[in-house]
C-alpha cells in the first residue's frame, strides 16, 4: 500500500469511526475502562511490592549482609568476621558506590527469665547510632523509651515476649546463653524499652542490647560481630553489589555477603509472582476488550456490508477496504486509551497520595513473615502501563482483523443485495 492509499484508508476509517458515534463511544468507553483497571491494578501490585521491599528490608533484614562463611549454617556464636580493626571495615563498606551505611550487630540465642517465669529469646546486640541508619527495628518502640547509646544493660523486649515472663519497662530481667569460649553466659538487665513491630514471630523472640553489652555476655572481643547490615542505595542492586565485595577481595578472610533475596529467597518469589502476575492480568482484561471489540467490528462489517459489497464492485481493492477498517479500530483504541490513561491518572492520583485505608476491616496484616501496612499505596508502575497500553492496542487490532476477515471473503454481487446499514 502506497502512501496515498494509506491517506486514504485513514480518511475511511476516521469517516466510519462517525458513522454509529452511540457504538464507537462504547467500544472507545470499554476500552477506557479496561486501561484503567489495569493502570489501577498495575498501580496497586507495584505499591504492595514496594511496600514488602521495603518492610522486609528496612525493619531488620538490611538489603545486604556479612557474615562469616560457615555462620548462616548452624549460627555458632564463636563464628564472627575475621577482623582485628572493626571500625576501619565499617568505613571501607560505607565508602563503597551504592552503600549508604553499615551496622554491626552480635547475635545469640538464649534464655530470657524475670522471676519465675522464662522463654526463649532472640538475642540481638547493635550499635544504636549505626543501626538507625540502616533499618528501622530500634523506631518499633511502644513507648518513648529506647536503647540508650552506650552500654549501660539495657534491653528493649518484644511485647508479646514480655508479657510471656510478666516484664515491664524498668524491670530487671536474667538472660543466659552459651558464650564464645564455651562457657554459659548471663547477665541482669534493665527493661528500658518494649517492641512491637506487628510480626508475632519476632514480637515473641526478639530482645535488644546494647553491642558491647552482649559481647561482654558472650565472651566476645570488641571487634568480634557475627553480622554486618548494609542499606544500599538500589534495593534491586544488592545483588551485583554482593557479587562484586565476593569477587573483589574486598573482605576479610572467610566472609560473604549476601544480598536480600538470598537471605529471604521467600520474599524474592513473591516479588517475581507478583511482576508475573501482573502481565497476566494484562493479558485477561485484554482479552475482554478484545471480545468487546470483535463484537462492535462484527457489527461494522455487518451492516456495511452492502456499502464494502459496492466498494468491491467499483474496482475498489479489498486490502484498502481492511486498511480502513484497521484505522477505525487504531483510533477507536487510541481514544479509548487517551480517555483511560486521564481516568486512571485521576484514581491513582488518590491512591498514590491517601491510599486506600483497609484498618477497618484487617487490622494488622503480615506476608512472608514481613509485615504489610493496612493502608494500600500505589506507585506508578511505568513499564507495567505500557504494557497494559500496548497490549489493549494489540488486542484492539487483533479483534478488528477477526472481524474484517469477513470481507476478504465476500462475495460482491451477494453483498450489493445486503440490507442496508440502519
Amino acid at each position: 500500500m502506497n502512501l496515498a492509499e494509506a491517506n486514504i484508508a485513514s480518511r475511511m476509517g476516521w469517516r466510519n469511526l462517525w458513522r454509529n458515534p452511540q457504538r464507537s463511544a462504547i467500544t472507545a468507553l470499554a476500552i477506557a475502562a479496561a486501561f484503567v483497571i489495569l493502570i489501577v491494578l498495575s498501580g496497586l501490585l507495584g505499591g504492595i511490592r514496594h511496600q514488602l521491599l521495603a518492610n522486609g528490608t528496612e525493619l531488620m533484614l538490611g538489603h545486604l549482609q556479612l557474615h562469616h562463611t560457615e555462620y548462616i549454617a548452624d549460627r555458632h556464636v564463636s563464628d564472627t568476621i575475621p577482623t582485628d580493626d572493626l571500625p576501619r571495615l565499617l568505613a571501607a563498606l560505607t565508602d563503597l558506590d551504592d552503600v549508604q551505611s553499615a551496622a554491626p550487630r552480635v547475635r545469640a540465642y538464649g534464655l530470657v527469665s524475670s522471676g519465675d517465669a522464662s522463654a526463649g529469646g532472640r538475642l540481638i546486640g547493635v550499635d544504636p547510632q549505626r543501626e538507625a541508619s540502616v533499618t528501622t527495628l530500634l523506631d518499633e518502640t511502644t513507648g518513648e523509651a529506647t536503647l540508650p547509646e552506650s552500654g549501660s544493660q539495657s534491653i528493649m523486649l518484644g511485647d508479646a515476649l514480655a508479657r510471656e515472663i510478666g516484664a515491664s519497662i524498668g524491670d530487671e530481667i536474667a538472660v543466659v546463653a552459651q558464650a564464645a569460649d564455651g562457657s554459659l553466659g548471663n547477665a541482669l538487665f534493665t527493661v528500658t524499652g518494649l517492641m512491637r513491630t506487628g510480626l508475632r514471630n519476632l514480637d515473641r523472640t526478639i530482645a535488644i542490647a546494647h553491642i558491647a553489652d552482649l559481647q561482654a555476655m558472650l565472651a566476645l572481643g570488641a571487634h568480634d560481630v557475627h553480622e554486618i547490615a548494609l542499606l544500599a542505595g538500589d534495593p534491586f542492586a544488592a545483588e551485583h553489589i554482593a557479587a562484586r565485595l565476593n569477587a573483589g577481595g574486598q573482605l576479610p578472610a572467610d566472609t560473604r555477603a549476601r544480598e536480600w533475596g538470598e537471605l529471604s529467597p521467600q520474599l524474592r518469589d513473591y516479588i517475581s509472582v507478583n511482576e508475573g502476575f501482573g502481565g497476566f492480568l494484562i493479558l485477561i482484561v485484554a482479552a475482554f476488550a478484545a471480545f468487546g471489540v470483535m463484537n462492535s467490528m462484527l457489527m461494522a462489517v455487518f451492516e456495511r456490508t452492502r456499502e464494502f459489497g459496492t466498494l468491491h464492485a467499483i474496482g475498489t481493492q479489498r486490502t484498502l477496504i481492511l486498511a480502513s477498517l484497521l484505522m477505525e479500530a487504531l483510533l477507536l483504541a487510541l481514544i479509548g486509551l487517551a480517555l483511560g490513561l486521564v481516568l486512571g491518572a485521576v484514581v491513582m492520583h488518590d491512591l498514590i497520595g491517601s491510599g486506600w485505608d483497609l484498618t477497618r476491616w484487617t487490622g494488622e496484616l503480615s506476608l512472608l513473615d514481613t509485615r504489610l501496612d493496612p493502608v494500600l499505596y500505589g506507585t506508578w508502575d511505568v513499564p507495567g502501563v505500557l504494557q497494559a497500553g500496548v497490549g489493549l492496542l494489540l488486542a484492539t487490532l487483533a479483534a478488528s482483523l477477526l472481524a474484517a476477515g469477513r470481507i476478504l471473503r465476500l462475495d460482491p454481487i451477494a453483498a450489493m443485495s445486503a440490507p442496508t446499514e440502519a
